[in-house]
């Protein structure tokens, strides 16, 4: 079908953030495509998979914070940090103190140094650090600075809580789990995971992989435009300037359309006339020049 852009999905549990990239590839008849941030098999919510040329974006969304809602139990441990793994030591008697759990998650808000599970794909010689442990190998992930925006309980149990959380990328929901398991001198791990926010975009917009069948058969629009998708300052580009951008120049002054009030150094696309997507540039005004091409498109 020669698409490119990007696809919303709400991943099913039990399947693999690849299965499901596999499964949209297998419906758009597409021979390029990848995820934007993978989700355990057991979690399930929103995954964008970029289609196309639309694998190329995933730099210029990075900036844009994640939703999701956490169920976390108290009443064990696992290897994993989540309902999947093995138990570690089990919590028959578990009385949580609210007080003290709203006091870690307000304490634990802003940038935090965060550990990630043992099982993650943070790498140790290039080979990511869950291979090593299914390996039976000894790891030690590295901590890492993550941002926590907000984390409000929705509702409680005698032994589990759920927590809507709104944080930076690459920040573990199962180690959150764990430390304030540890915390509260219990097991920490995740019960259930959805993620409601990424990369700019949201649950309500995503299709099951079943539907994304059905509205392509109905010829529904089903991929968002690449230019559609970014959300980043627009501009257009002339014609010699389309020409030029596609020949990897640098971008002139008298090839931009739009005057806009831009931050130096911010990222900005830039379309031809059909609004297709021809390069992400860096504002860098210097002499005659507008900026510089970090990332270029075939209109299509």
């Amino acid at each position: 079908m020669g698409a490119h852009g990007v696809v919303l999905i709400d991943k099913p549990k039990d399947i693999t953030s690849r299965l499901a990239v596999d499964q949209v590839m297998r419906i758009l008849r597409v021979k390029r495509a990848g995820h934007f941030g993978s989700l355990d098999p057991f979690a399930t919510g929103l995954l964008s998979v970029g289609v196309g040329q639309g694998t190329k974006l995933l730099p210029f969304m990075q900036a844009h914070q994640k939703e999701y809602i956490a169920v976390i139990g108290f009443d064990k441990a696992t290897d994993t940090d989540d309902h999947t793994g093995v138990p570690l030591e089990h919590f028959s008697q578990v009385h949580l103190d609210m007080e003290q759990v709203n006091a870690w998650l307000k304490e634990h808000t802003g940038w935090i140094n965060q550990t990630p599970p043992d099982y993650c794909a943070q790498k140790h010689n290039g080979t990511p650090l869950y291979r090593l442990k299914r390996a039976n190998k000894e790891v030690s992930p590295r901590p890492k600075q993550v941002h926590i925006e907000t984390a409000k309980i929705l509702r409680e149990g005698p032994d589990w809580i759920e927590v809507q959380i709104v944080c930076s990328r690459g920040t573990y929901i199962r180690s959150i789990a764990r430390d304030l398991g540890r915390a509260l001198g219990y097991g920490g791990y995740l019960r259930e995971l959805r993620r409601l926010k990424s990369e700019g975009f949201c649950i309500e917009d995503a299709f099951s992989i079943d539907a994304l069948q059905e509205a392509l058969q109905q010829g529904q629009k089903v991929v968002i435009p690449l230019a559609d998708a970014l959300n980043i300052p627009k501009v257009r580009l002339t014609a010699p300037g389309v020409t030029g951008v596609l020949e990897g120049k640098p971008v002139q002054v008298s090839w931009v359309k739009d005057e806009l009030r831009l931050p130096e150094g911010g990222y900005v696309a830039m379309i031809n006339e059909n609004e297709q997507l021809v390069c992400v540039a860096r504002h860098q005004p210097q002499g005659g020049i507008w900026g510089f091409i970090e990332r270029g498109f075939r209109p299509y």
